[in-house]
């Protein structure tokens, strides 16, 4: 799995069929536990998709997210084959669900607000 911005948009670039790039800003929601502990867990604050047609910026991707909402701190980036929009948005309602239920993330590229990759465990 590439780990920097660039590498990824190229390879979903390369690939023989066309692209779509999925994005899903997140933030990091905090849980108390009865006053025992506290969690943390990655919450889906914006999600979109865009035909992948020509190189990225990351620094583009984040000016464009923070003019939305600036409350995002990792970008979780994914790939799919075309497929009708419909479908597009089903992927991006089960990379929620993935999220929510701390199922493996490890097909997607996470990164932080500085471009660093971000390496999830589950428990």
């Amino acid at each position: 799995m590439n780990d920097h911005f660039q590498d990824f948009i190229q390879t979903g670039l390369a690939r023989s069929a066309p692209q779509w790039l999925l994005l899903v800003f997140l933030y990091v929601e905090h849980h108390e536990d009865n006053g025992h502990g506290r969690t943390l867990s990655l919450t889906p604050l914006m999600m979109t998709h865009q035909r992948l047609l020509q190189a990225l910026s990351f620094d583009a991707v984040v000016a464009e997210a923070d003019h939305l909402d600036d409350r995002w701190e990792f970008l979780l980036l994914g790939c799919m084959d075309d497929a009708p929009e419909a479908r597009v948005r089903e992927r991006l309602r089960e990379i929620a669900r993935q999220l929510a239920t701390g199922a493996d993330l490890s097909d997607f590229l996470i990164l932080d607000r500085q471009e660093h990759p971000i390496v999830m465990g589950t428990q």
